[in-house]
């Protein structure tokens, strides 16, 4: 799918996780910094041109290009939004790939810092017993910090006339490896999400037993859930991982499966991130690392990945502004 029709625009937002489950009396709320991707003001793209002062693009953590205008005015129609949550040892921006296409069709996107389990958080941890601890405070952790960042959005105006308003009954989730387990965490804290997108969806073994609890799975009847896997990802395998969870969450749930495609073809700097992943191999890595020559390369991936996401949130998030549209008139 092309880029759509609108610039994009991207700002930093510091929010707190006030529910955070650990949090104990007398201690202050987590804070957690936020990215949020948003359609501009056709403004912007007047002015990004030829006889223009060039606006320049955000930075990108990895140096990448990152396709956002930092601080730009915003669409002043009322848009669905979309929480987005990385993977373990991610980041808020590790797939802006993704996180600026929907936003060009439309869609505010916000990606909080899972803080405590991001990048350089995880790197400076020097024992086994440290990551075990940190990966255990993650999990009670990582879905209040998706529906903290999701509720500032929907119920509050930090960022009055910066973003555009929230569209009513069009809120989406969407995340890679813990973070595709995180999304599929807010049917039950959030019952306003209507759909729900996974990418490479971490579950049992990596979370731990009992990664949902009783009650939780199959999704709600009303929801809409997309579920994406690698055919070759060596860390959420598809046979013995995806496709087990797929079949628990409903009938309304969907797989799609991207041949030619690893663990972290998901996110940005695909050559960078699959050396790594090639030069580290997991302990009890049931299959070696296959090389990137002999996977899909990044433009062809990241295209994929773009036309499947983004049609996917058209239709359900479209559909649930339909019927609330339509629960107003009546």
């Amino acid at each position: 799918m092309a880029r759509g029709p609108h610039s994009v625009g991207v700002r930093t937002l510091e929010i707190l996780s006030p529910n955070d489950p650990l949090t104990r009396p007398g201690d202050e709320p987590r804070q957690l910094p936020c990215e949020i991707w948003y359609p501009a003001s056709p403004s912007v793209a007047k002015s990004s041109g030829p006889r223009a002062t060039p606006i320049e693009e955000a930075s990108h953590p990895l140096g990448l290009p990152h396709r956002a205008y930092p601080n730009v005015p915003p669409l002043e129609n009322a848009c669905p939004v979309i929480g987005f949550s990385h993977g373990n040892s991610g980041l808020r921006q590790q797939s802006t790939f993704l996180t600026t296409q929907l936003a060009s069709w439309g869609f505010i996107v916000i990606a909080p810092d899972h803080v405590g389990n991001t990048f350089s958080e995880m790197l400076a941890l020097e024992s086994e017993e440290a990551r075990r601890e940190t990966h255990l405070r993650a999990r009670a952790q990582r879905p209040h910090d998706l529906a903290a960042a999701l509720r500032t959005m929907a119920d509050t105006t930090p960022l009055a006339d910066k973003v555009p308003e929230v569209a009513p009954g069009s809120i989406g989730v969407m995340g890679h490896s813990y973070g595709g387990w995180t999304a599929l965490k807010l049917a039950q804290l959030e019952p306003r999400v209507r759909s729900i997108c996974c990418l490479a969806p971490a579950s049992e073994p990596f979370v731990g037993r009992r990664a949902f609890e009783e009650g939780e799975l199959p999704l709600r009847a009303d929801l809409e859930a997309l579920v994406i896997a690698a055919e070759d990802d060596v860390l959420v395998d598809l046979e013995t991982s995806v496709r087990p969870l797929h079949a628990r969450l409903g009938a309304r749930a969907e797989l799609e499966v991207l041949s030619g495609a690893d663990h972290f073809h998901f996110c940005d700097g695909i050559e960078l991130l699959h050396k790594m992943h090639e030069n580290n191999v997991r302990p009890n890595q049931a299959r070696p690392t296959r090389p990137l020559a002999e996977l899909r390369n990044e433009g062809e991936t990241h295209a994929w990945l773009n036309e499947r996401v983004t049609r996917f949130f058209r239709t359900s998030l479209s559909g649930a502004q339909a019927r609330t549209n339509e629960g107003v008139a009546n």
